[in-house]
């Protein structure tokens, strides 16, 4: 029995793993589309949405299927369930990209801001991150997953940057609110983006130890009440 369970999972990891193929492949699509101010990119991103809703839907119904029919525990309990947090997690990614897509639809008709040439770093940062969570959860090996938290860190960091600028920008010329307004909600899905990376990161890390970790402070700890509070 124990040969079949661990052969679905390996079918459920690739699931989701094309999954995540998927969800990078929209996230790069984005990002061009925002650097070459490309509609017709935008509403392929809006498009493709549906591909990875139905790639959870799937998964979602073969984790169903594993949990009924061999009732794991353990190891295999804690894969197939964080298997599903983890396709949840890129499909609320792709959500996210596609918020950023209508933006760009609806910005691409106003002038540029100067600014604007920040986001494009802060799409490569989230891209490099997400690939970097989704290795770590394929290969069921933690190393190197506090770099995902510094990176975080980075992303925060950048994301506060841009908001005080724009920030800055609209009120010193009122008339380009509308189009600040549309950069700050594509910085904040960029940087909701890296934080769903660090949610891949965590989900792996119980997965392996039966432990809750959190990317807080830079670093990976062990989650505690004195974390959550701070965390508050």
């Amino acid at each position: 029995m124990k040969w079949m369970v661990t052969d679905k999972s390996e079918e459920l990891k690739k699931m989701v793993t094309k999954e995540s193929w998927y969800v990078e492949d929209i996230l790069r699509i984005t990002a061009e589309s925002f650097k070459e101010r490309n509609t017709d990119l935008a509403k392929q991103v809006k498009h493709d949405y549906w591909d990875v809703y139905d790639a959870y839907l799937e998964i979602l119904d073969f984790s169903q299927v594993l949990l009924g029919t061999f009732a794991p525990n353990s190891y295999y309990l804690r894969f197939i369930s964080g298997s599903v947090i983890v396709s949840k997690i890129l499909l609320d990614i792709t959500d996210r990209l596609k918020d950023i897509a209508e933006n760009i639809i609806y910005l691409v008709k106003e002038p540029e801001i100067n600014q604007s040439i920040m986001l494009p770093e802060m799409f490569s940062f989230s891209q490099k991150m997400l690939r970097r969570s989704l290795r770590i959860y394929v290969d069921q090996n933690i190393e190197g997953a506090a770099g995902v938290c510094t990176q975080d860190a980075k992303i925060d960091e950048a994301y506060s940057s841009f908001k005080e600028e724009i920030i800055r920008i609209v009120q010193d010329n009122p008339r380009l609110i509308n189009r600040g307004s549309m950069l700050l909600d594509i910085s904040r899905s960029i940087e909701e983006i890296s934080d769903f990376a660090t949610q891949i990161i965590e989900t792996t890390c119980y997965i392996l130890m039966a432990k809750h970790y959190k990317c807080y402070d830079d670093e990976l700890h062990e989650f505690s009440l004195e974390i959550f509070d701070e965390y508050q």
